[in-house]
């Protein structure tokens, strides 16, 4: 028979969809909490950030990014999650962001590479992107 590409898709176990939507609820709280060090923890050592047409490297990087970040609410929609091994998925998420100084909300979509580790499922690659009235964009509209 013809395999269709829904078929091909490798599905997640119970355990790592319940791990890998953990992981991602943990990234939005963490956040709204400002507990930075918890944030940071949730990716590799040498993850990558991609958004505003920057590059952010490591955890380092990553504090760096932070700093200059607005604080604020954010609201992760549930996952897309594919396996690409046993080790490895890809996930989109879409996020409505408010901004705590002025309420002024964005909406953005992530794409992830995530990564297993002797301490769970961690992001290895981030990439945010914000809605725009004509699709997605590496900057907020204005």
């Amino acid at each position: 028979g013809v395999t269709t590409r829904e078929e091909r898709t490798l599905k997640p176990s119970p355990e790592d969809y319940v791990a890998i939507n953990d992981l991602l609820a943990r990234y939005c709280l963490l956040l709204d909490l400002d507990d930075v060090d918890g944030w940071v923890a949730l990716f590799t050592p040498d993850a990558s950030y991609e958004v505003y047409g920057r590059s952010f490297e490591g955890h380092d990087g990553l504090r760096n990014m932070m700093a200059g970040a607005p604080g604020g609410l954010h609201l992760g929609g549930p996952p897309v999650i594919e396996m690409v091994d046993h080790d490895h998925a890809k996930t989109m998420q879409n996020l409505l962001f408010v901004d705590r100084k002025n309420g002024v909300s964005r909406g953005a979509v992530y794409t992830d590479d995530l990564r297993r580790t002797e301490g769970g499922w961690r992001i290895a690659k981030r990439r945010c992107r914000f809605i725009a009235a004509d699709g997605l964009r590496d900057r907020p509209p204005s």
